[in-house]
């Protein structure tokens, strides 16, 4: 098929509108944590048999930091989950045990939510861990949205992961995630994650809900939603140890 020259031009202009894919990249990365950050916030599980909400503490310290302290219900509180670096730990009230979770398990499903142990500790980044590249509208749901870039972000090989590819829709005022689409080797589709509710806390402008939707139990969802948040406010370090772990917020 010919390119007319107008087609051209508008291609054209299209990519000059499109930023960096390393500056988008970056600013998801950074979306939910910075140099240090803590927030309140809620998980809500729906699942066949069974529906909860648990309410939690999170800090993190850089890119290799993170500690999460469940707060309720009763049976679940003081849990508690910590990364340093690529190690992280559960610590499980009930029976004073810690656990030492192994790579084999990151993909494995935190506290019986549709999150894994990846996503709930962010050790996996968009850009140390995958390829990106833009797509077109026709690679995503066959419309155009204004003021979305799309995405296809591909885990290089090294990245342990189980699905095969994510497409992505991002708004661009500001640069903020709507919608991420995981795939399989087969193009089928294993889950969906979208963001919505988009407020500023602590001067960070960010969606305080997430929902994620497991393809193959459309009624099954797990739905993170953020009260509150800081950023760049002072963390102590001392947070991230296996003493403040097995605590259980004592």
């Amino acid at each position: 098929m010919k390119l007319t020259v107008m087609t051209l031009i508008a291609l054209a202009t299209i990519l000059q509108a499109q930023p960096s894919i390393s500056d988008v990249l970056h600013d998801l990365d950074q979306l939910y944590r910075s140099e240090n950050s803590q927030a309140d916030m809620s998980m809500h599980i729906v699942t066949e048999h069974w529906e909860r909400t648990l309410t939690m503490e999170t800090w993190s310290l850089g890119r290799d930091k993170t500690f999460i302290r469940v707060l309720s219900p009763a049976r679940q509180a003081g849990s508690a989950t910590l990364r340093i670096g690529s190690e992280m730990w559960n610590y499980l009230p009930n029976t004073n045990s810690t656990v030492r979770i192994p790579p084999s398990m990151m993909t494995g499903s935190w506290m019986g939510s549709d999150i894994t142990n990846n996503d709930i500790v962010k050790e996996i980044t968009y850009v140390d861990d995958y390829t990106a590249e833009y797509i077109t509208d026709s690679a995503v749901n066959g419309e155009q949205v204004e003021g979305q870039l799309y995405l296809k972000l591909t885990p290089k090989p090294s990245t342990a992961v189980v699905w095969s590819y994510i497409v992505c829709a991002i708004s661009t005022d500001p640069t903020l995630p709507v919608w991420e689409k995981y795939y399989d080797r087969h193009d089928a589709l294993i889950k969906t994650v979208t963001f919505s509710d988009v407020e500023t806390m602590s001067g960070r402008t960010i969606p305080t809900v997430m929902q994620v939707i497991p393809s193959d139990k459309p009624d099954q969802s797990t739905t993170v939603s953020w009260s509150d948040a800081s950023f760049n406010e002072g963390v102590s370090d001392d947070i991230f140890s296996l003493d403040n772990l097995q605590s259980g917020g004592n």
